[in-house]
């Protein structure tokens, strides 16, 4: 090997460790990691007190709270556009789908003091509305959601299938993150509680280790 062979050799390695280093350091693409617990399901009954109806029936808004970290593993910014909860409920009788989408982010503390108290908490621990944002280069974003679909005008009995799903871009589709079991029951109607659903992912992992 020549001594003008051996500096064209060198030449190229700088040429490509200086363009690793650019694409790390500058170029690498969004890149969006998602961390999350499990959400948690309340149920509001509005009464004809509240509603003003003069039909004299209640009806409920069934929501999910939950808490979400954002992590942009890549040096160029990119958007989280949206956030759902796919549900799909299945009854006796029945076979119901429909979507929570995020409504509004919470202050965590003060949406724990009066969760079961909706135009409380509605009052002192929303931040703001859910809009679209962009994470920066390595950055990241906690939030804690509130998620609800449209009212109930009755109870509900049965089997609920969630899925937990994000949309970003550049490619924005929705991406699968986590599913989960919560068994939904005529009692739920009446009391203040919230409920935590079974994560799915976490309960093969307890099986297989068992």
């Amino acid at each position: 090997m020549t001594v003008g062979h051996l500096a064209i050799i060198i030449s190229l390695l700088a040429l490509v460790v200086s363009f690793l280093s650019l694409w790390v350091n500058s170029l690498r693409p969004f890149k969006l990691r998602v961390s999350h617990d499990a959400p948690s399901f309340r149920l509001y009954r509005i009464t004809p007190q509240i509603s003003g109806s003069e039909d004299g029936k209640s009806w409920w808004i069934p929501s999910f709270d939950m808490g979400l970290s954002f992590y942009n593993l890549g040096r160029q910014p990119g958007e989280v556009l949206d956030v759902r909860l796919v549900c799909e409920l299945k009854g006796h009788r029945t076979s119901r789908r429909f979507s929570f989408y995020p409504k509004w982010i919470v202050a965590y503390s003060q949406f724990q003091r009066s969760g079961s108290k909706r135009f409380e908490w509605l009052d002192s621990a929303v931040v703001r509305d859910w809009y679209p944002f962009t994470l920066g280069a390595n950055s990241e974003k906690d939030i804690h959601v509130v998620l609800e679909t449209d009212r109930w005008d009755h109870e509900e009995n049965g089997e609920m299938t969630l899925y937990l799903e994000i949309i970003s871009s550049p490619n924005t589709k929705w991406k699968r993150i986590a599913s989960y079991k919560l068994h939904v029951s005529e009692g739920m109607f009446e009391g203040k509680s919230s409920y935590s659903p079974h994560d799915e992912k976490i309960e093969r992992l307890r099986r297989d280790e068992a």
